[in-house]
């Protein structure tokens, strides 16, 4: 997307605020663009759907985001004030606060932590009336998990093209094993965890990024804080005291093996979303977060339904890594980053120089892990007969119902060869899984 307003949005904007004085755009957010406005009448945000993002030309939009700033604005929830909406665009009040926690002790994190689970639980304890009804609720509190998998479910059919077994499997699994033990439901802020929200160094000052807003399961929020938070982020205080927090100022009942279901949920929510994003293009994000997660998830998320289930994790050699058709994409990816990162500042070549670094390593393994894989996939269906071995495997997973964890294991494996050449090794074996079952 251009650095620019579009013209459209400009009138949008100054209708509402006045002369726009500076504008800038946003580097965070990956379903949305985000633009950042000084403006006569004060400082605000826009919130812009490009139409290639993950949940771009879903039931997940903008409308449906506003409608959530509208019903919760006269309650104790900590929310910016909507401005104004038009359907592929947001404009909000900026709220006072940053959204990183660079800089602060581990202390001072976790005090910030601790009044964020405090503004999750004023959240949660909002009555579900009829002024949530844009976010389709459950039909009734035992289908809270059933009705998450099915929307996303549904944008997994709808928005990806690409083989993907994992996504079956997960698919399958989280259907089989989906809960109907929630106590009640709540307004699920659907996306929670350090970067979606705003503080000023001693307390959270707004919640941010409502797209995943849902009505649902509060542990489904709770799973959110478990892996964006402490597994795939850490160093933000005690987890456990956390959800003593949260319980005491709800009164509701924590329940681990829920979260332990809704926090592969998340890895399922996060798969889906980068292969929908780039199979519709994402020419205006930066497709290499993507490219990143759909490698990573596919180590940790079987291994997460394995752990869950109480199955070992099998130990695979990592020595190899890539396919050759990710290649061309990745190399797609940096011209396109390039592109918006130029002309060559320290900040562009110290972003662009170590991702042409991963695809030099990528070449160089692409055909050792491509044998290693089909060997892999071989060993468990027979002989591999298509020259699309995920297309094959696919076939295989859908006449085989009941070998679910034996197709996990493959991918797990095929997984972990893959991961190393993007040295994200790191994320799976310096970070313990939390104990929730």
């Amino acid at each position: 997307m251009s650095s620019t307003l579009a013209p459209d949005l400009r009138a949008f904007v100054e209708g509402e605020v006045g002369t726009i004085r500076r504008c800038d755009r946003s580097p965070g957010g990956a379903s949305r663009v985000t633009w950042l406005i000084d403006a006569d009448q004060g400082k605000c945000v826009l919130r812009v759907d490009a139409g290639d993002g993950p949940v771009a030309n879903t039931s997940l939009t903008l409308a449906r985001e506003a409608s959530v700033y509208r019903a919760l604005a006269d309650t104790t929830v900590r929310i910016p004030r909507l401005i104004a909406s038009r359907p592929d665009a947001v404009l909000m009040e900026m709220a006072r606060g940053r959204p990183d926690l660079d800089g602060l002790s581990e202390t001072q994190r976790a005090h910030i932590i601790d009044d964020y689970v405090d503004a999750l639980a004023d959240l949660h304890r909002i009555e579900c009336g009829p002024q949530f009804d844009a976010l389709d609720p459950p039909r009734d509190r035992r289908d809270a998990a059933s009705a998450q998998l099915d929307l996303w479910e549904g944008i997994y059919r709808s928005r990806v093209e690409r083989a993907s077994p994992l996504a079956e499997l997960a698919t399958r699994w989280l259907r089989a094993h989906a809960p109907r033990d929630a106590e009640r439901l709540v307004v699920c802020h659907g996306d929670v965890g350090p970067g979606n929200f705003l503080h000023d160094d001693e307390h959270v000052t707004a919640l941010l990024d409502w797209e995943f807003v849902h009505v649902g399961d509060p542990m489904d929020d709770l799973a959110w804080l478990a892996f964006r938070g402490h597994h795939f982020g850490g160093g933000i205080g005690d987890f456990d005291a956390q959800l003593g927090r949260w319980q005491a100022r709800t009164g509701y009942e924590v329940d681990r093996r829920r979260i332990a279901y809704y926090r592969i949920g998340v890895m399922y929510i996060w798969l889906i979303s980068c292969l929908a994003a780039l199979d519709n293009g994402a020419k205006t994000l930066d497709r290499f977060t993507y490219i990143s997660l759909i490698t990573l998830m596919n180590v940790i998320l079987p291994r997460a339904i394995l752990e869950f289930e109480g199955r070992v994790v099998p130990n695979v050699p990592i020595e190899l890594a890539a396919t050759e058709g990710e290649l061309a994409e990745n190399l797609a990816a940096l011209v396109d980053l390039m592109a918006l990162t130029w002309p060559a500042t320290d900040a562009g070549r110290a972003k662009v120089e170590p991702m042409a670094r991963q695809i030099l390593s990528l070449s160089r393994l692409a055909p050792a892990i491509e044998r290693e894989k089909r060997a892999a996939i071989g060993a468990l269906i027979g002989p591999i007969d298509d020259d699309d071995v995920d297309r094959q495997f696919l076939k295989w997973i859908a006449a085989n119902p009941t070998r679910t964890n034996d197709a996990l294991e493959v991918v797990y494996g095929n997984g972990l060869r893959r991961i190393q050449a993007d040295g994200l090794t790191r994320m799976i074996a310096a970070k313990p899984f939390l104990a929730l079952g």
